[in-house]
Formats: C-alpha cells, structure tokens, sequence
C-alpha cells in the first residue's frame, strides 16, 4: 500500500491539532495581554476541531484504538466468532458507508448556502472532513478486516 495513502489521515489530524493549539494560544495571549481577541479565530478553531475528530477516527481505526468489549465474544467458539465479527464489520461498514459517506454528502449538498458568520466560510468544506473521515475509516476498517480473515483461514488450513 503507498504509505503516503496510509499517512494521510495522521497528517491531517495532526496539521489541524497543531494549527487548533496554536490558533487557540494566540487567541489567549491576544485576549488576556492585549485585550483584543480575533474573533474569527474561534471559527477556524471550531472548523479544524471537526476536521481533527472525523479524520482522527480513521487514524485511531488503523491503529486497532477504539474501544471495544469483546468479553463474550472471546469466550465463544471459534465458529460463533467469526460470525459475530462478520456481524459487527457488515454493521460497521453500514455506519462508515451511509452514515458517514451517504448522510455526510447529504449534509454537504444542504449546506451549500450556509456560511460562517465572521469570515463567511462555507461550511461545505468544514463538513467535508465527515464522508472523507468515513471513506478513510472504511478503508483502513476493511484493510484490517480482510488481514483478520487472512489470518483466520490460514489457522484452519494449517491445522
């Protein structure tokens, strides 16, 4: 796989933290030393913070890092196991493909005439960050769920 696909979701989460802490730094000087906030800083902010949590979700899927309990599931049989998990991804892949995907583009379409109040930004591209997170977590969500299979189909064939 390119690794510059693999990345993508760790740069942008990470440029839009930075540029979060950094604009939020300066607003603070900015207000209490000078006693003139930007305004407009809190709407960057607040686009960059959704753009840090949506595709922050695919960084923490390739990673194994949302929490799950699979108390049960570990105590199952192994083929009651590999039916939850086909059970869980097909749900999974459900929410990433139409919630995320489908309503997020919808969403989009809706906000077509919808602008920030300071700087007027339109909010298509701040929820841009929702079908683009999803399409990048369902990637990463099927790459691991296919390497899962992998693993599990050469268990039975090696035994």
């Amino acid at each position: 796989m390119k690794k510059w696909l693999y990345n993508l979701d760790d740069a942008i989460a990470t440029s839009c933290l930075a540029l979060i802490i950094l604009l939020t730094g300066i607003n603070v000087i900015s207000r209490y030393v000078f006693n003139s906030p930007f305004a407009w800083m809190q709407e960057i902010s607040l686009g960059l913070f959704i753009w840090t949590v949506f595709i922050g979700i695919s960084s923490t899927m390739k990673r194994d890092g949302h929490v799950g309990v699979d108390y049960f599931v570990v105590k199952m049989p192994k083929s009651l196991r590999l039916i939850s998990n086909i059970i869980r991804a097909i749900a999974i892949i459900f929410v990433l493909i139409y919630i995320f995907i489908v309503l997020g583009f919808d969403l989009i379409n809706q906000s077509s005439n919808k602008l920030t109040s300071v700087l007027g930004i339109n909010y298509q591209i701040i929820y841009l960050a929702i079908p683009l997170g999803g399409a990048l977590t369902a990637f990463h969500f099927i790459r691991k769920f296919v390497c899962y299979f992998k693993q599990e189909f050469n268990k039975k064939g090696g035994k």
